[in-house]
């Protein structure tokens, strides 16, 4: 019987990813064996279920599990060989979570502000910036540095040089590894590129509006949504 344990609060992701990861390593969960219910996990684990989601769609982003809709959520066959892959990149894998939760503090009140204080030149650089992604929404990593030039321009708008200092050091966690591999899974469904793309226009819209509380609600929509796509499995 697998042995789980309780997980403390204040680490649960880093727990989560850790034991499952080290069952796996030490042969306890082996290569196409289903993991228990949700139910049982979070239970075992004593954790909510949305940690647990997040741990295991991390888990299934870094190649160890492998969900098969309307049966379960399985050991990949090469999960072994990608743990070692995996040890190479730890400190590339921050919670992206975490992540998304620091951006709804920090970019909210970014667009709020610029929706405020942008200059007409700024705003210029805004929709150059978005301009450029449109014509380059499947380019790969060459996208994710366009769409980390909107989000910087956004933030210069707001006049704030601590927040946008802030905002820098957000953008470098969003190249590393981690974030870039959910956000590749997550464009893997049809017309979510686009669809991002058209949340970007709608946060312009309300910042070139000088409508702070539709660019707050807008940057709101499009953090939400793109959570909602990392915790698809």
């Amino acid at each position: 019987m697998l042995k789980f344990q309780s997980v403390k609060q204040t680490k649960t992701y880093a727990e989560i990813v850790g034991q499952i990861s080290k069952l796996i390593e030490q042969g306890e969960l082996k290569p196409g064996e289903r993991l228990p219910s949700e139910r049982t996990l979070s239970s075992a684990l004593n954790i909510g279920r949305q940690s647990l989601r997040e741990a295991l769609s991390v888990l299934e982003a870094i190649g160890l599990l492998e969900v098969r809709h309307g049966i379960g959520t399985f050991v990949r066959h090469d999960a072994v060989s990608n743990l070692t892959t995996i040890s190479k990149e730890d400190e590339s894998l921050m919670n992206p979570f975490e992540l998304l939760e620091a951006r709804r503090v920090i970019e909210v009140e970014l667009v709020s502000l610029a929706a405020k204080r942008a200059t007409e030149e700024e705003i210029g650089e805004m929709e150059t910036a978005l301009e450029a992604l449109k014509n380059n929404l499947d380019e790969g990593q060459h996208a994710f540095e366009l769409d980390r030039k909107v989000h910087l321009a956004f933030a210069r708008g707001a006049k704030n040089e601590i927040l946008y200092r802030t905002m820098l050091e957000i953008t470098d966690q969003m190249s590393k590894h981690l974030w870039t591999i959910m956000k590749e899974k997550s464009l893997e469904v049809l017309g979510r590129g686009e669809k991002y793309h058209k949340e970007h226009e709608t946060i312009f819209n309300a910042i070139k509006s000088r409508d702070s509380k539709m660019a707050t609600h807008a940057m709101l929509e499009h953090l939400k949504n793109i959570e909602r796509a990392f915790l698809q499995r």
